[in-house]
């Protein structure tokens, strides 16, 4: 139960940070059922800021929380700078310290990011990574394929 606790956790602040949900299959019977996943509109947004100390490789801490069916989650994203010729970015839940998120984002994928950042975020996108469907705001889209990519981001186990 807690590891379906952490996969749960690690989605939803991929969700605020740039995936949604790239673990949200936690039952065994339905890891062959596809699935098709829906961001709404009042879903947790990134910070101007947090982009910006993101695709320049700054070091930068951001905290927010938000309301998730009556439970306060409070998410925090870390931007650790450049090691080894990528980027450090971790992110967690603050009530579940051990759902960890960490990646290594390349120049390249900085620059995909800082792209992406500048279109609509309210238009709606897709990406299907063979489980599920997902359907978010082009960032929380590019997240969930870096997520799913398994060279760019560790998830917790």
């Amino acid at each position: 139960m807690k590891l379906r606790k952490i996969y749960f956790i690690s989605g939803i602040l991929f969700t605020v940070l740039g995936s949604f949900i790239s673990n949200c299959v936690m039952a065994e019977e339905a890891a062959n059922t596809p699935i098709n996943i829906s961001m709404s509109s009042n879903s947790p947004k990134y910070s101007k800021e947090f982009i910006s100390h993101l695709v320049k490789c700054q070091k930068y801490k951001e905290e927010s929380s938000f309301d998730f069916f009556g439970n306060v989650i409070t998410p925090v994203v870390i931007v650790d700078g450049w090691k080894n010729g990528k980027c450090g970015y971790l992110n967690y839940a603050k009530e579940i310290p051990e759902s960890k998120t960490s990646c290594s984002f390349t120049k390249a994928q900085l620059n995909e990011i800082l792209a992406v950042s500048k279109k609509d975020q309210n238009v709606q996108e897709t990406y299907n990574d063979g489980v599920m469907t997902y359907k978010a705001d082009p960032l929380s889209v590019l997240f969930t394929k870096y997520m799913n990519d398994g060279k760019t981001c560790v998830i917790p186990k």
